[in-house]
């Protein structure tokens, strides 16, 4: 079954799909919160997360699909996104997950995609009810404060706005002001994830064109022996979304091998 649901966080309305497997009483299931990236939304590019989702339900899992505040049908202005608010969000879809009677609040996770892999690492390293993490082609390292995280340099001008408080045009109809950028400097997680302890499944295509593969091998070694169940996967010839079928089934194929693993 799939519901739409509300929740707020910082007073503001989210909006969300909750994905729920068959249930009898009294049973609850592993969940998952699915964060999406950088102007994305619920279902992300080619409704990678609505297959992903759909597809864990089936295996058995409760799934959260939700946009972040100023993404999608959520409220707020993107131009105020920054990724401090972004874990909010995520800490206050787990506050919702956990008053939900289908939720085993024991075992909630997170699957992240760019940005959202990102907010993952950072919401876990502050958030312990975070039992694992799945990371798909994870924004993990830094971009220089006056780049728009690998377009063309922005240029005095808008380094002028941003330094006034403005928000400038960054890509295809978005705006962003200086905390998105400052804090894209400030907390990079491959100078904090070291600390990770949970089981942490690292995929990236190999031809990913918008996060390069060495943020996954990056990411990998700094955690790699901190968790058994840890794991790197490279998907051959996908580029950022995997946006061929072929490259999505075989992200969900190795999300439910390794989600299956956690409980073998």
């Amino acid at each position: 079954m799939e519901r739409p649901v509300t929740f707020t966080s910082c007073a503001q309305q989210i909006m969300g799909v909750l994905h729920l497997p068959e249930r009898k009483p009294q049973t609850t299931f592993p969940t998952i919160a699915m964060l999406h990236g950088f102007t994305g939304h619920k279902a992300e590019a080619h409704r990678l997360f609505v297959h992903v989702a759909r597809a864990l339900c089936q295996q058995g899992f409760v799934v959260l699909r939700f946009d972040f505040r100023g993404s999608g049908d959520s409220a707020g202005e993107f131009e105020d996104m920054t990724a401090s608010q972004e874990v909010s969000d995520t800490i206050a879809a787990i506050d919702f997950l956990e008053h939900q009677p289908e939720v085993d609040a024991s075992k909630i996770g997170v699957i992240g995609l760019s940005l959202g892999g990102r907010i993952a690492v950072l919401t876990a390293l502050e958030e312990p009810r975070i039992a694992f993490l799945v990371l798909y082609s994870a924004f993990l390292s830094t971009a220089p404060p006056q780049s728009d995280a690998g377009h063309a340099p922005l240029s005095q001008e808008n380094l002028q706005c941003l330094q006034n408080g403005e928000a400038i045009h960054y890509a295809r109809g978005y705006y962003i002001k200086h905390g998105f950028l400052d804090e894209l400097a400030a907390r990079v997680p491959l100078n904090l994830m070291g600390t990770l302890k949970i089981p942490t499944l690292i995929v990236h295509g190999n031809q990913d064109e918008t996060v390069p593969v060495t943020d996954a091998y990056q990411g990998y070694t700094l955690i790699r022996d901190n968790h058994p169940r840890t794991h790197l996967y490279l998907v051959q010839g996908a580029d950022h979304t995997y946006t061929l079928k072929e490259d999505t089934q075989e992200v969900i194929e190795v999300t439910k091998d390794w989600l299956a693993s956690l409980s073998a």
